[in-house]
């Protein structure tokens, strides 16, 4: 019974070791917030993750309502196998390369003409 306890105590330490978060490039309309002066801001939040019946799913304080496991996880690969390739609204699984990528975009864009990084404007 002890060995088990112990067991189950390490486990549990390798679980919350793990400091897993989530990336989201929020865009703000500046013409409706005229107190804010920068249109885009970066966040990040710990998340937690629930495998179910219904599916892998990620609860975080900063979504608005649950996302899929995976769709963070290509989210993040898509803009780690493309330079050019930022996304904007969409939540991404964060590490220390895509934080580097991400808020450094997002001090250029807040300079920049938005006909510089927004293929419609």
């Amino acid at each position: 019974m002890m060995q088990i306890s112990s067991v189950l105590m390490v486990k549990k330490k390798v679980v919350t070791n793990m400091a897993m978060k989530i990336g989201y490039i929020q865009e703000i309309d500046l013409q409706l917030n005229p107190q804010y002066k920068e249109r885009f801001r970066f966040k990040e939040a710990s998340f937690t993750r629930r495998i179910s019946s219904r599916g892998d799913r990620v609860y975080s304080k900063m979504l608005a309502y649950p996302v899929d496991y995976e769709e963070i996880v290509d989210n993040a690969n898509i803009m780690k196998k493309n330079s050019k390739v930022i996304l904007v609204r969409e939540p991404f699984l964060l590490d220390d390369e895509l934080r580097k990528k991400v808020t450094e975009w997002v001090e250029w864009a807040n300079v920049a003409d938005p006909h510089e990084y927004d293929p419609f404007a």
